[in-house]
């Protein structure tokens, strides 16, 4: 059975950044595309996070 981790996820664009929350099984890694409600993003930077929320780390993102 697989675990499922929550992540923050900071989607960049040109000139503005959002924000949203998504459940993966594994942190991706640089490189990775990803699923938004952008579309599919690039992942830049993964950071794992301790956090009493409940997330398992920080991702952020570009649009292709």
């Amino acid at each position: 059975m697989t675990r499922i981790q929550r992540f923050i996820v900071t989607i960049e664009g040109p000139g503005w950044e959002d924000v949203q929350d998504v459940e993966l099984p594994r942190a991706p890694r640089e490189g990775d595309p990803i699923e938004t409600h952008y579309g599919t993003c690039i992942v830049t930077k993964v950071d794992s996070l301790a956090s009493a929320e409940g997330f398992g780390g920080k991702i952020t993102c570009r649009l292709p």
